[in-house]
């Protein structure tokens, strides 16, 4: 995760936001002084924290992120929320407050974030968000382990950017299909990461094969199944 700066992220909120503002007033178009004007610092400071504006427009969505940590902060006893109340809770605040700029995120979202050439600072910031998750959940399986890597929280960052781009397009009264949508996709992630029926598979092979001289001439089942692993 980005080492964050509380004093050096208001400077970037405040430049961001009004970047976002600025290009959805001109329809794409702003410029750099008039963004120095609403933050109220001198132009030449905006490329003390942006090389660009690009970059000034894709933080709106990274501090989408550090905003959240910040609110779950506020959250009694967050850490004990299951995996998918984290997940749906980040689901769900991120989408009111994409809302809150909705014809920005219309605009933008696609160009800045999906067919971003590179891995945007708010998709590193997504997936550190995960693995937080998933590393401060005690309740998860151990052969969760074996899916657990840099490309597992790649994939789930991938799902939930194209969850957004679903809720985007999503019709439906109150936009009820996404938070359905959501509400499956966690619960099935979360059984997908908590379920022991492979721990207890695992359990099971181990004490079998560490007795199997006791079992072999009382359950034949078991000497079939070793015999052939023998051969295998």
């Amino acid at each position: 995760m980005t080492t964050f700066d509380p004093e050096t992220a208001e400077i970037k909120f405040a430049i961001a936001e009004s970047a976002t503002d600025l290009y959805v007033e001109a329809e794409g178009q702003f410029y750099i002084r008039d963004v120095a004007k609403a933050a109220e610092i001198d132009p030449g400071e905006v490329f003390d924290y942006f090389p660009n504006k690009q970059a000034i427009l894709q933080y709106y969505y990274t501090m989408l992120v550090y905003r959240y940590r910040m609110m779950i902060e506020e959250i009694e006893q967050f850490d004990s929320y299951t995996l998918s109340e984290k997940l749906s809770n980040f689901a769900y605040t991120s989408f009111d407050m994409l809302h809150q700029k909705e014809a920005f995120v219309q605009a933008t979202f696609k160009e800045l974030i999906l067919c971003s050439y590179s891995k945007t600072d708010f998709e590193k910031e997504i997936e550190y968000l995960i693995e937080d998750f998933l590393e401060q959940d005690d309740r998860l399986s151990a052969s969760s382990e074996m899916i657990r890597n840099g490309y597992f929280n790649t994939f789930l960052k991938h799902k939930y950017l194209k969850l957004v781009h679903f809720w985007l397009a999503d019709d439906s009264t109150d936009r009820e299909l996404s938070m359905e949508l959501t509400d499956k996709l966690t619960n099935f992630l979360q059984e997908l990461m908590y379920n022991t029926m492979a721990d207890q598979g695992f359990e099971l092979a181990k004490f079998l094969y560490a007795n199997k001289k006791e079992f072999l001439d009382r359950i034949p089942i078991i000497n079939q199944l070793f015999s052939k692993i023998e051969i295998r």
